[in-house]
């Protein structure tokens, strides 16, 4: 039997907002979730295909993050990159 160490349990209160929008032919439902945990960071839970990442706009803008985070091409990632500049 190994030995159970917990390291950390936090609860915190968090703001969660829901967002569902159609661009470039693909359908996102998006949850965006702050948090003093990530204080300058949005946590984006893309709810179809299971896939997150801690954004904000500077991350936004580093190369080939968006499309590695939730698995999409360069056009997709693009179209998404404007819509998620302007909620975040």
């Amino acid at each position: 039997m190994s030995d159970y160490q917990l390291m950390k349990d936090v609860t915190e209160n968090t703001t969660t907002r829901f967002v569902v929008f159609s661009v470039g032919g693909h359908r996102y439902e998006l949850a965006f979730l702050q948090t003093e945990h990530f204080p300058d960071q949005t946590m984006v839970l893309d709810l179809n295909k299971n896939r997150f990442g801690l954004l904000d706009h500077e991350t936004l803008d580093k190369p080939n993050y968006l499309e590695h985070t939730f698995q999409i091409n360069e056009i997709d990632a693009e179209e998404l990159r404007a819509r998620l500049h302007e909620l975040i």
